[in-house]
């Protein structure tokens, strides 16, 4: 009888401890989405390249014999989402801060012919998915409202995060991508995020 008891209170022991543990994480995320909720703290991620693997979608507005970079292009690109393929670790990242309170954003470089399915499509991560095509589109995006940090892939990213004076994170390209220009990872001294082109 003495070894159940004996077995009997370590178990309650160990239950005990682990609601202890699952309420000290309860209490810090509570903190911690109360501050982010009370600052409107905002993050941003770019969309080709960053969020997603978009290449398959730019193949396929190419291959379509549409005029590249005209309007029915766009719309072909902008509709192919389906075959974009999501990057897992930002995806995970970008739901993390979801979870934390923050308000993610999609700034995606193009124009936004056709794109109403697209942000629907995104409307549970994002509640803000804008298009910024243009020089400077970015970094007026960024500065309109409270962002702490801004995820993009191009060396163009990093500079107008800066310039918005918010925190920049480099996201390595894939190595299959179709944009090549315009990719230095470390040379502007960024943070890098490893393993982030897959």
């Amino acid at each position: 009888m003495g070894e159940l008891t004996k077995k009997a209170k370590a178990k309650i022991d160990k239950g005990v401890s682990n609601v202890k543990k699952i309420l000290s994480l309860m209490m810090v995320w509570g903190l911690i989405f109360s501050l982010v909720t009370i600052g409107r703290l905002r993050v941003a991620f770019d969309y080709d390249d960053t969020l997603v693997f978009s290449t398959p979608a730019m193949n396929k507005a190419y291959a379509s014999g549409a005029i590249p970079a005209s309007p029915q292009f766009w719309t072909i690109v902008n509709q192919s989402y389906d075959v974009e393929k999501p990057k897992w670790m930002t995806h995970v990242i970008a739901w993390a801060f979801r979870l934390a309170g923050f308000q993610p954003a999609i700034l995606a470089s193009r124009p936004p012919y056709g794109g109403e399915a697209l942000k629907k499509e995104w409307r549970h991560l994002a509640p803000r998915f804008v298009f910024v095509a243009g020089a400077d589109a970015k970094k007026r995006a960024l500065a309109e409202q409270n962002y702490v940090l801004f995820f993009g892939d191009s060396d163009t990213d990093i500079k107008e995060a800066r310039a918005a004076h918010v925190f920049p994170v480099r996201i390595r390209r894939s190595r299959s991508s179709i944009f090549k220009e315009d990719y230095h990872p470390g040379s502007l001294h960024e943070l890098v995020l490893p393993f982030s082109e897959y």
